[in-house]
């Protein structure tokens, strides 16, 4: 069944009443609040510390931009990127990036091509000066070899037993002569003597030592003395048989003290007799000892005819490697041909 119509109506209106009646009581009170707040005295508020403002981070400097490689391939330029925008702060305004040149490659020209230059031989370091040679004593050139024999070195072995007193005086007498002829034929000579008797007398024998005579008058004059002062009468003692004390005075004659640079050495024995037949082995023995040695010799001088002397003298010399030279008169000859 259908409502009626004038219900309606009066439930509206009521609620019209309703809805203003409250409106105009919240306007009233609103107003009261109003005026009472309008006559409250306003209280100050108390003095806050304003918040510190954030410093702004200072602007970065737009970042350089890297140089190109200038040899090719071209390599791009990285990005620059955006400055940042601080509050309240001006920001410098970034210059546009450049764009890269492209770099072309270089092309290098043809090396010419260059002569080929002769091989020069190495520089040659001259020679030091070689330092100057200390003085010397200056020595007296050698005389050229323009003589017959070579330096030599004489050693006489003289019988001076009675039988002998002829061929002793002609020595005396030659001696200067055969020095003279010596000199000529060689550039120096020495000469020792070695003077033999019995070998039951005494004193069995007497030596004069080697000395150099060429060009030394004092050594000359020494010797003449020498020979001057032997006599045939100066040993004593028994001399009743033929033979002689040979083997003394060949002793003493290898063992003389010859000049250092001599090499030539010659031993002359003169003698009318022999050694005694124990003693001739041993004679023989030093001789061939002697001659070893290259230069060195024994000859003998066989002053008389003796069948036995001359068979002795003749081995002598030729144990010695010399030559055996019968008597021919003279003191002088005879010693040229056993030196030569």
């Amino acid at each position: 069944m259908k409502p009626p119509a004038i219900e309606r109506e009066q439930i509206g209106t009521a609620a019209i009443d309703l809805f203003a009646s409250g409106m105009g009581a919240f306007i009233l009170i609103a107003v009261i609040f109003m005026v009472l707040f309008a006559a409250t005295p306003k209280q100050e508020k108390p003095d806050t510390p304003e918040a510190a403002p954030v410093p702004c981070p200072e602007p970065k400097p737009c970042p350089k931009t890297p140089e190109c490689p200038d040899c090719p391939p071209p390599v791009s330029c990285p990005e620059v990127p955006a400055c940042p925008v601080c509050p309240e702060v001006e920001q410098p305004v970034c210059p546009e990036t450049p764009p890269c040149p492209t770099v072309e490659p270089v092309v290098c020209p043809e090396k010419p091509e260059c002569p080929v230059c002769p091989v020069c031989p190495e520089p040659v370091e001259p020679a030091p000066t070689p330092a100057p040679p200390a003085p010397q004593q200056a020595c007296p050139e050698p005389t050229p070899q323009t003589s017959l024999l070579p330096e030599t070195d004489l050693v006489f072995v003289i019988d001076t037993t009675g039988s002998m007193r002829a061929e002793i005086e002609s020595l005396k007498r030659e001696l200067h002569i055969l020095v003279g002829v010596l000199e000529r034929m060689m550039p120096s000579v020495g000469i020792g003597v070695v003077t033999f008797n019995d070998r039951l007398q005494r004193p069995p024998g007497r030596n004069f030592p080697l000395r150099g005579l060429t060009n030394d008058e004092d050594a000359i004059r020494d010797i003449n003395r020498f020979l001057r002062s032997i006599s045939t009468t100066d040993a004593k003692g028994p001399n009743d048989d033929i033979p002689e004390a040979v083997l003394t005075a060949l002793n003493a004659a290898v063992s003389t003290s010859f000049r250092p640079h001599v090499g030539h050495r010659i031993i002359i024995v003169i003698t009318d007799a022999y050694a005694y037949e124990d003693e001739q082995a041993k004679t023989l023995q030093i001789a061939r000892a002697f001659a070893r040695v290259e230069g060195q010799r024994i000859s003998t001088v066989h002053v008389r005819q003796n069948p036995d002397s001359e068979k002795y003298l003749a081995l002598l010399a030729e144990a010695g490697g010399g030559e055996f030279v019968p008597d021919r008169g003279s003191i002088l000859a005879n010693v040229l041909m056993g030196i030569l």
